[in-house]
């Protein structure tokens, strides 16, 4: 397994993994089902309240568990939203849009959305399991479930 690959894998699940929104958890339970389609997603790693907006992954440190697991140290930023019930832009929901040439939806919301208002950034730290399967495919596991790592160094 190549590191690269698997940091290639273990960015994109993180950003999914960090980003969620209460009003289309939906969206985030379908694109996780993507990485994890034999495992209960709906609230992996979140309680099903909040919204969250993961934009950068860099992902770092491969720590070689054996030839077919590695795990991956990831730095996500991540913008949290909290709710307001002051009028604030925008004054209607973002737009429905359809994913072209060969892209493929990510759980991130849109920037903007009525009844949320944005706060500074964060950078949180993710410790992505990546596996080979029999099919000789990158997997995620859950069997070293994703973790926040300790620091921030």
């Amino acid at each position: 397994m190549q590191d690269g690959e698997a940091a290639s894998l273990a960015a994109a699940f993180a950003l999914d993994l960090a980003s969620w929104d209460e009003d289309h958890p939906q969206r985030r339970a379908a694109v996780l089902a993507r990485y994890l389609p034999d495992a209960e997603v709906d609230q992996l790693w979140w309680d099903g309240t909040g919204r969250q907006r993961a934009d950068t992954a860099l992902p770092g440190r491969v720590d070689r568990l054996d030839d077919t697991h590695v795990v991956v140290d990831v730095r996500v930023r991540v913008t949290p939203f909290v709710r307001v019930t002051a009028i604030v832009r925008p004054l209607h929901p973002p737009p429905e849009h359809t994913p072209a040439g060969g892209a493929v939806p990510a759980v991130a919301p849109a920037l903007e959305a009525p009844g949320w208002a944005s706060c500074a950034a964060e950078w949180t730290r993710l410790r992505i399991p990546i596996s080979r399967n029999e099919a000789g495919g990158l997997v995620v596991t859950l069997d070293g479930s994703p973790s926040r790592a300790r620091g921030t160094g």
